[in-house]
């Protein structure tokens, strides 16, 4: 089983909903490539939320107009039967007149919804498999509350350190004691997708927590990322106060199976000052309950001083970083792993050129078994 995720850059309705468009033939290009039997696409706007409605989700759209597409003579298309587009938190405004940003103006977008967008649906994700989905036992946490996670990092109005007055801060971020009542954790969503896979059930982990900066003294989204990355820590654990958006409460079975795929904006041993609580190392790569000791890895990103890079700013000289995961349970075996990231140097007709036109993010894959070596 192959298990990929890939941030394709803010790929829009009119973009999949029709064929020709170049950021998404050259995606398509490098999914072909790599064919996973499960990808999820972050960044993917959600249609249906949105207030161009189509008949066709753009998940499905994507699938037909391109990944099903050959995108190179020597490539086969790829017919995803089984996907699912949850809906996200991005663009959605609050019941109820809440400045979340602190702009002075209410229920504006993008900064007064529950996840920054545009639009409702804007930034979202969604998932293609070439496997079953146990539609029935899909968990999503859309609505779960941010102040419902014991020992949050949430900048409280009133609380010691926390900084309201915009003399001191005009871009300091925080929630007043009304918001805490409805502001919900997940910037998009967080769902657990079971997948029917040769006779095992194994769960997908989907989620794309907030970006941790933007956000002033008080480090608001570094301190919602934090705690949104720690939610599927929690989960796997089996934490007691979780309860998803159909009021069932609890996380994971001891004995379950998972896969946490996605764009975490969050990376292992980041020391730059806009990210200092280092939420990947914490739960994700230290922690036990995540097969962690290889780590998918490309040449382009050795290149550029950190092979396990999966973003980068454009620039050969710029910054790099690691924040987009294929992690698996302790149980599952781990085989190949890779990011699609060619070295300079490359000798692949255009690969580099098309890694670069799909998105700043580089897909990530690796192969992944119910059954031990």
């Amino acid at each position: 089983m192959r298990y990929a995720a890939f941030n394709i850059i803010e790929l829009e309705t009119e973009q999949v909903q029709n064929p020709g468009d170049p950021q998404a033939e050259a995606a398509a290009r490098i999914v072909q490539e790599v064919r996973p039997d499960i990808l999820v696409v972050n960044e993917l706007t959600n249609n249906f939320q949105q207030d161009k409605y189509t008949d066709r989700a753009n998940i499905d759209a994507f699938v037909q107009n391109y990944l099903s597409v050959p995108q190179r003579d020597e490539l086969s298309g790829i017919d995803y039967e089984y996907t699912l587009q949850p809906t996200s938190n991005t663009g959605v405004l609050p019941d109820g007149c809440y400045d979340f940003n602190k702009d002075g103006n209410y229920r504006e977008r993008p900064g007064d919804a529950f996840g920054f967008g545009e639009y409702p649906g804007h930034y979202a994700f969604a998932i293609a498999s070439k496997y079953p989905i146990d539609e029935s036992s899909i968990r999503s946490f859309q609505t779960f509350e941010w102040a419902d996670m014991p020992g949050n990092l949430i900048p409280v109005a009133g609380e010691e350190g926390v900084v309201t007055d915009p003399e001191d801060d005009e871009t300091a971020l925080y929630l007043t004691e009304e918001e805490l009542e409805v502001y919900r954790l997940p910037s998009k969503t967080h769902v657990d997708v079971p997948f029917e896979i040769e006779e095992e059930t194994v769960h997908g982990l989907f989620a794309h927590p907030t970006p941790p900066g933007f956000d002033g003294v008080n480090n608001f989204n570094g301190k919602w990322n934090h705690d949104e990355v720690r939610f599927f820590a929690d989960y796997v654990a089996g934490e007691d106060y979780i309860y998803d958006d159909s009021g069932v409460c609890g996380g994971l079975d001891d004995d379950a199976s998972y896969v946490l795929m996605g764009d975490m904006n969050a990376g292992p041993g980041l020391g730059r000052d806009e990210r200092p609580l280092r939420p990947a190392q914490k739960f994700l790569i230290d922690n036990d309950d995540f097969y962690t000791d290889r780590l998918p890895r490309s040449p382009g990103g050795a290149q550029r001083g950190l092979p396990t890079a999966t973003r980068t700013g454009g620039d050969v000289e710029g910054v790099v970083e690691q924040i987009d995961y294929v992690l698996p349970s302790p149980d599952l075996s781990l085989g190949a792993s890779s990011v699609v990231w060619p070295s300079e140097n490359t000798t692949k007709q255009n690969l580099l050129e098309d890694v670069r036109r799909a998105s700043d993010h580089r897909l990530v894959w690796a192969d992944i078994s119910t059954h031990p070596c």
